[in-house]
């Protein structure tokens, strides 16, 4: 894949972060769960513990002199889901461990709807980024992986995964899926290895609200 065609088929990408940590965010860049746990000074045992295990609910941390911050939960993957999809020599603690040192955004509204409305998220205040596809390319491009699948979910169905899954541009098989399975779902995900530290600069809009409301604007 070609990054140019990144930015043609997908012009915006939406990142879903918690309510109100939009001026953190600014701040310390957006950062994965591995990242954002060192920000916070949380020790290696703690950090093992909430990046290779799965979250059944989301979780507070704080820090001294910084704002309470939430790592979402896992509810979309199961250990048993994990151990089924995985080939039978990775461990589903190397699955947890992978998608914890990313950052995630969305490549389509479809697919930011159905995570936005699920049961679990539609009482719950989001901070929506949406971001310019082209500049976070300029910023993060050697950094940036690609996901057929959305790599954090085993339900309904435990579909078939392996840790080579995030694939860098050029070993992204952007056109042979794009003609098998179009526009929609030819990139499930775009991810960026640790953290994107200037993430305002590719940001061109920032909902925040219920997902009614963040729906609503985004114009689903």
């Amino acid at each position: 894949m070609q990054p140019e065609q990144l930015s043609k088929y997908y012009p915006e990408l939406y990142h879903i972060a918690w309510g109100g940590s939009w001026p953190s965010i600014k701040e310390n860049g957006l950062l994965s769960t591995k990242d954002l746990l060192s920000l916070y000074g949380k020790s290696e045992d703690k950090i093992r513990t909430l990046t290779q295990t799965r979250r059944a609910d989301w979780v507070t941390i704080d820090c001294p002199g910084r704002p309470s911050a939430v790592i979402r939960d896992q509810k979309p993957l199961t250990d048993e889901g994990l151990r089924r999809s995985l080939p039978d020599t990775v461990e589903p603690w190397q699955w947890y461990d992978l998608i914890n040192s990313m950052v995630f955004f969305w490549p389509t509204k479809a697919r930011l709807k159905t995570m936005i409305s699920a049961r679990a998220y539609q009482e719950v205040r989001h901070d929506v980024l949406v971001v310019d596809t082209k500049k976070l390319i300029q910023l993060e491009k050697p950094n940036i992986r690609l996901s057929r699948m959305n790599s954090g979910c085993t339900k309904p169905f435990p579909h078939k995964r392996e840790m080579g899954l995030f694939k860098s541009f050029k070993d992204y098989p952007f056109d042979s899926r794009l003609k098998k399975y179009g526009q929609k779902s030819a990139v499930a995900e775009v991810c960026v290895l640790d953290r994107v530290d200037r993430i305002q600069e590719a940001v061109i809009d920032r909902i925040h609200g219920l997902s009614d409301d963040i729906l609503s604007k985004v114009g689903v």
